[in-house]
């Protein structure tokens, strides 16, 4: 199994978080607006807003511009970052296409893959069903980190158990469907 890329799962982490996804929101719904109308706009001040553009910034998803003394944030990928573009175009979709109250699905199914081990264990899955007994050997995980995973990742909607076996079960949401695809082509 080739070794994924790190950026992924720390992505998935960065997109874990609630305000970042509200952020996200705003910045479709809203292009253009500066840091302090996106702090306003998700209840946080805006030195709290400004880092957390910054951590959304620094995965490749979005780009600033200064228009006097405002910063200016846009959706826009970092051609640099292999994976930006297409979770951006996953990103867009889903706040284009769902309503608002079904963001936070992107921080749940983010979190899912917000672990190299729960990565690991879906590219696993993504080979075929496996039962515990046979993920704890061939990832060599003990029991108690990889059962934890696995509840993570089952929370997560990716994965489900059909006894014995653990298999992969892709949500219909373009998130999910964008990161599994990044793990096939990884592997």
């Amino acid at each position: 199994m080739k070794s994924l890329n790190p950026t992924l799962w720390r992505t998935c982490k960065m997109l874990a978080g609630r305000k970042r996804v509200q952020l996200l929101r705003q910045l479709h719904d809203h292009p253009g607006s500066n840091v302090s109308e996106l702090g306003d706009a998700v209840g946080i001040k805006r030195a709290c807003a400004s880092q957390e553009l910054r951590r959304i910034q620094s995965r490749g998803l979005l780009k600033s511009q200064r228009q006097g003394r405002s910063l200016i944030y846009r959706l826009d990928p970092d051609p640099q970052v292999s994976s930006a573009a297409p979770l951006l175009k996953a990103i867009q979709t889903a706040l284009h296409t769902l309503p608002a109250r079904q963001d936070m699905d992107m921080c749940r199914l983010a979190n899912g893959l917000a672990h190299p081990r729960r990565i690991a264990i879906v590219q696993a899955l993504l080979e075929s069903p496996q039962s515990t007994p046979a993920l704890q050997l061939s990832l060599r995980m003990p029991t108690p980190s990889l059962l934890s995973h696995l509840h993570v990742l089952e929370q997560s909607g990716m994965i489900i158990r059909r006894h014995p076996d653990w298999v992969l079960s892709c949500p219909l949401h373009p998130l999910a469907r964008t990161l599994i695809h990044l793990l096939r082509k990884s592997m």
